[in-house]
């Protein structure tokens, strides 16, 4: 209302001043302000009142709608920082959802484990029933180095075919030991309690075991035997002895195995093994098993018609025949490529 009040006063005023500017304008006296009629002053001012309070009606209208907005801003503002609020609570309780569901999932995981480790156990003994695996030969104190190494082969292959797992595997070989072996293996349970030693899979077991019976000289010896093997017989013979040999090297790298194996043959055998140039010792024991395998026909061929001749009643030339082959089958007299004392590998 002060403002409507004012707002009048002003309209009055340069209403007063418009109407002496124009009676100046018209060349008559100077101007001075007539003196209205009350009663044309009063309807101007009811007229500007009037509109005045309707303005002020206006403006208040529109005050109070742009009051109510503001609440409504305000209100949903309030909603919405409740919302987040519970949202960054709803997030919380779901990280710790997740934090407790992957606790019962690692816990379920290790009941799976033990489980996987109840029923492998439980399995090997119905695959026992299905599956007749003969149980290694019991290991004592023989410190042959290829008796302990095929006693742990047959180990390893027995525990493979069992299905045993690893927590078992040292106590079943265990049981495959007798003798001073068994007594070795509680002295080295006493080391493991007291914590000199650490002994928790079969791997570690093999090591301790070969450390402690294994020969010395075992791989010496198994060279020395290598350079001392020779074709005295069969061929065939002289393979298979070569090929046990060569289990006792198995670092020995392979073109000493290839040269030894060559070296070893009688000459006419060396000769026909070489024609061949083999590259790897397999490659030499095919062209060795094919000569073996082409002296043998030979010889049964010449058997049938030696047979065949004595009925015929050509015993002589039977004897000849026979004079042949002797002289074709004699060995020659060989080179000798190393000393008879020989005990190390080739350099």
């Amino acid at each position: 209302r002060c403002r409507a009040s004012c707002r009048l006063a002003a309209v009055e005023e340069n209403a007063m001043a418009s109407q002496y500017n124009l009676q100046g304008v018209k060349g008559k006296e100077p101007a001075h302000p007539k003196e209205a009629s009350p009663a044309h002053d009063q309807g101007n001012l009811e007229e500007m009142v009037n509109r005045l309070v309707a303005d002020v009606a206006t403006h208040e209208e529109a005050l109070g709608f742009a009051a109510e907005t503001f609440e409504g801003f305000k209100e949903k503002m309030k909603l919405m920082r409740e919302q987040m609020v519970e949202s960054v609570a709803m997030n919380r309780s779901l990280s710790d959802l997740v934090k407790i569901l992957q606790d019962e999932v690692a816990g379920l995981r290790a009941s799976n484990q033990r489980l996987l480790r109840t029923n492998s156990a439980s399995s090997s003994q119905e695959r026992t029933s299905r599956v007749d695996v003969q149980r290694p030969a019991k290991y004592s104190v023989s410190r042959d180095a290829r008796a302990i190494d095929n006693f742990l082969f047959q180990v390893d292959y027995y525990l493979d075919l069992q299905n045993i797992v690893e927590d078992l595997k040292i106590k079943t070989v265990a049981m495959l030991l007798e003798g001073n072996a068994v007594a070795w293996w509680r002295r080295k349970m006493l080391d493991i309690e007291n914590g000199d030693c650490t002994i928790t899979t079969f791997d570690d077991f093999r090591k301790q075991l070969k450390g402690y019976f294994m020969p010395v000289d075992a791989e010496r010896h198994a060279y020395r035997l290598v350079a001392n093997l020779k074709q005295t017989g069969a061929l065939r013979d002289y393979i298979w002895a070569y090929q046990k040999v060569m289990l006792d090297v198995p670092m020995m790298p392979e073109k000493y195995k290839l040269h030894w194996f060559i070296i070893g043959l009688q000459s006419w055998a060396q000769t026909d093994v070489e024609r061949s140039n083999p590259e790897t010792l397999e490659q030499a024991y095919v062209a060795a098993e094919r000569l073996a395998d082409t002296q043998r026909k030979s010889y049964t061929d010449t058997f049938k018609a030696v047979k065949k001749s004595d009925h015929g009643g050509k015993r002589d030339d039977r004897r000849d025949h026979n004079k042949n082959e002797s002289v074709f089958q004699k060995p020659t007299e060989r080179k000798t490529f190393f000393r008879k004392d020989y005990t190390g590998p080739p350099g």
